[in-house]
C-alpha cells in the first residue's frame, strides 16, 4: 500500500516529472546533499536535508481535503531536528569529527521518522515502532565519503525515515526500547548513554540554543577554517596589481588542522575528493583568494598551478586542536625560498553558528543554486514561502514553487 504510485510528489526543479513520496524524498535527499553544501550542526552532522525532504514529500501525499499548514510543516521538522540532537548529545564521540559513520545516515534516518511521525500524528507506540524500524535502516560507514555515494547516505535517510513511519502507521512493531539500548542506538556510538528528557513544561529546544552552520562553498565543514586562514595569508603575500600568486618563491606550505582523516587528502583525483581535502582547499584559497562552487570544476581540480602547491603542502596535528567544529582552528604558513614565514589562523569562519551569514548572503547562496533551475519567479516564491511559512495555511504552496511553477499558476493557494 504504502508503495503505491496512485499518490506522487514533487522533484524539486522539475515541473513535469513527479515520483511516489518514498522515491521523491528519496531523490530530493540526494540533490541536498550532492555537493556537500547543506547545513551542518554540532554534535557533527547534517540535520536538514533527510527531514525537510521527506516531510514535503509526505506533505503532498496527504488528501487534498486535509490541508497540511506551514506551522504543522515547521513544527514536524523542528521534531526530526530535535530527536537528531537529543541522540547525538548522548554520546560525547559524536561531539567530534566523526570516525566510523556517517552521521546523517544514522540520526537523519531517526529525525525524518519523527518528524514524518509527527506529521502524521502517529500515537505514543505508532512512535515507538516508527523509530524501532528506522533503527534498522540506519548506518553507513565513513568510508564512502568523497565518492558519488555520500549524498545517497542523506537520500536514504529521508526516505528510509518516511517509510519507517508509513510502516509503524500500518502497525508493523520493533523494540520499543531501541533508544535505550546498547545493542541498539548504542550500536553506533561505542559511548551512549542515554539519558531522561526535561518535561515538556521545561523542555529547551536544541535549536533555541544553537544555530546551524552554513557553507558559503560546497565542501566539508572543517575546510572553511583552512579557506579563511589561506585567504588570509594570500592577502598578506600579494601585493602587485596582477594580483598572481608566484609558487616559485613558496617553498613550502604548512596546515596545522586536526587530525581528521577522511579530510586528509594530498592529491585529489575529482570533485568529491577535493571537497574533502584540506590541502586542495588551502591551495586553492591561496591561488584564488577564496573559495566557490567554481573551484571544483574538473578544470579548477586538476589546472597544474594547483598541482605544484599540493606537492609542497603538509598537514600538522597540534595536540590543542580537537576534531570538533565547536572548537577546532586552522593556521596556513607559509614559507619562502627567501626564508620569511607568513602566517594566518582562523578560529570562527563567516557561516559559522557563532558568525552566521547574513540574511542578504544567505538568499545569494539560494538563489545562486537555484539560478537556470528555477524561474525568477518561482525563486522569489520560496524565498518569501519560508520567511513566512508559520502563516501558510496549505505548505503545498512551497511544492509548487520547488517544482518551477510561477505565482501566476497559485493564485487559489496565495
Amino acid at each position: 500500500q504504502i508503495y503505491s504510485s496512485d499518490s506522487s510528489s514533487t522533484i524539486w526543479g522539475h515541473l513535469d516529472f513527479r515520483l511516489p513520496p518514498l522515491y521523491a524524498a528519496f531523490v530530493n535527499g540526494v540533490a541536498v546533499h550532492s555537493m556537500d553544501f547543506d547545513d551542518t550542526w554540532h554534535p557533527a552532522t547534517h540535520p536538514s536535508g533527510a527531514v525537510l525532504s521527506a516531510l514535503i514529500a509526505l506533505s503532498e501525499a496527504f488528501p487534498q481535503k486535509k490541508k497540511i499548514s506551514g506551522l504543522d510543516l515547521l513544527l514536524a521538522f523542528n521534531v526530526g531536528i530535535e530527536v537528531q540532537g537529543r541522540l547525538l548529545h548522548f554520546s560525547r564521540e559524536a561531539r567530534n569529527i566523526p570516525k566510523r559513520f556517517h552521521p546523517p545516515a544514522v540520526v537523519g534516518t531517526m529525525g525524518s521518522a519523527a518528524a514524518c511521525a509527527k506529521l502524521l500524528a502517529l500515537d505514543q507506540l505508532e512512535c515507538k515502532n516508527a523509530l524501532a524500524i528506522a533503527a534498522s535502516y540506519a548506518g553507513a560507514p565513513l568510508a564512502n565519503a568523497a565518492t558519488q555515494i555520500k549524498p545517497l547516505h542523506v537520500g536514504n535517510a529521508a526516505k528510509h525515515g518516511l517509510e519507517a513511519a508509513c510502516l509503524a502507521l500500518q502497525g508493523l512493531q520493533g523494540n520499543e526500547q531501541i533508544l535505550d539500548m546498547k545493542s541498539g542506538m548504542g550500536a553506533f556510538y561505542t559511548d551512549y548513554n542515554p539519558q531522561t528528557l526535561p518535561t515538556s513544561q521545561s523542555y529547551p529546544w536544541l535549536l533555541e540554543q544553537q544555530d546551524v552552520a552554513i557553507k558559503c562553498f560546497p565542501a566539508h565543514l572543517a575546510t572553511h577554517w583552512v579557506a579563511d586562514a589561506a585567504s588570509s595569508v594570500r592577502r598578506k603575500l600579494v601585493e602587485s596589481s596582477e594580483n598572481l600568486l608566484s609558487l616559485d618563491k613558496i617553498e613550502k606550505v604548512i596546515l596545522r588542522v586536526p587530525e581528521v582523516k577522511y579530510v586528509n587528502r594530498p592529491s585529489p583525483a575529482s570533485e568529491h575528493e577535493a571537497r574533502h581535502s584540506f590541502q586542495f582547499v588551502a591551495c586553492s584559497a591561496l591561488l584564488d583568494g577564496s573559495m566557490s562552487v567554481q573551484s571544483f570544476t574538473s578544470e579548477n581540480v586538476h589546472r597544474p598551478a594547483l598541482r605544484e602547491l599540493l606537492c609542497k603542502t603538509q598537514l600538522e596535528h597540534p595536540p590543542d586542536n580537537t576534531p570538533s567544529f565547536d572548537s577546532l582552528y586552522c593556521e596556513v604558513s607559509v614559507t619562502l625560498r627567501d626564508g620569511n614565514t607568513v602566517s594566518g589562523r582562523c578560529t570562527t569562519f563567516y557561516g559559522h553558528w557563532r558568525k552566521p551569514l547574513k540574511k542578504e548572503d544567505l538568499e545569494k547562496k539560494f538563489q545562486s543554486n537555484a539560478l537556470g533551475i528555477l524561474p525568477i519567479e518561482a525563486m522569489e516564491g520560496i524565498i518569501e514561502t519560508v520567511y513566512n511559512l508559520e502563516k501558510v495555511e496549505d505548505c503545498s504552496v512551497l511544492s509548487t514553487f520547488l517544482s518551477g511553477q510561477s505565482t501566476r499558476a497559485l493564485p487559489e493557494k496565495l
